[in-house]
C-alpha cells in the first residue's frame, strides 16, 4: 500500500472530528444511503457495520445505485440473491480506518470481500476501481466512510 495516496490507521479511535455515531447510524442519518441501507439489511450485515471496526467504507450513494440497471437493485435485495449482495457489498468495505490522502500514486487495498481495490489519485480526481469519490474522510466511531458514485461489482472470475 502507497502511504502518499491512502493512509491507513491502526488505531481504533475516531479522531477530533468524528462523530460519535457508528458507520451504520452515520449512513442512515445523512439520508443518502437509503439503497445501502436496504441492501445492508438484507444482506445481513447490519451488525458488522454497527460493530467495533474499524472499518472503511467505500459507500455508493443513492444516485449510484439508481444508474444500476433497470430492476437490478430489486433482484438483489430478493432473499435468493443474498450471497450475491453480500459479496457486493463485503467489496466495498476493507479493515482498518483509511484515510484518503494527497499523492500521486496509486495503492491496493484488500476489501472484505477478497478482491483488491485500487485507489487511483491521478485520474480526474480520487478513484477506487471505477468509482469516483464524491466525499471522502466521514469519521465516524467505528471507521471512516468514503462516498462513491458507482456500485463496485465483484469480478465474475
Amino acid at each position: 500500500m502507497t502511504t502518499a495516496t491512502i493512509t491507513a490507521h491502526a488505531s481504533a479511535s475516531p479522531s477530533k472530528t468524528a462523530q460519535h455515531d457508528n458507520l451504520l447510524a452515520a449512513a442512515h442519518r445523512t439520508g443518502h444511503f437509503k439503497h445501502l441501507m436496504a441492501a445492508v439489511k438484507a444482506a445481513g450485515l447490519a451488525d458488522l457495520l454497527d460493530g467495533t471496526g474499524p472499518f472503511t467504507v467505500f459507500a455508493p450513494n443513492d444516485r449510484a445505485f439508481d444508474r444500476l440497471a433497470r430492476n437490478e437493485l430489486a433482484d438483489l435485495l430478493k432473499p435468493e440473491n443474498k450471497a450475491r449482495l453480500t459479496a457486493i457489498l463485503m467489496l466495498h468495505v476493507v479493515s482498518g480506518h483509511v484515510k484518503a490522502a494527497s499523492g500521486s500514486k496509486p495503492a491496493t487495498l484488500k476489501s472484505l470481500q477478497g478482491e483488491d481495490l485500487v485507489i487511483d489519485p491521478s485520474e480526474g480526481g480520487l478513484r477506487v476501481n471505477k468509482a469516483r469519490v464524491v466525499e471522502r474522510d466521514l469519521e465516524a466511531s467505528n471507521g471512516v466512510m468514503h462516498v462513491i458514485d458507482t456500485v463496485l461489482m465483484p469480478s465474475l472470475g
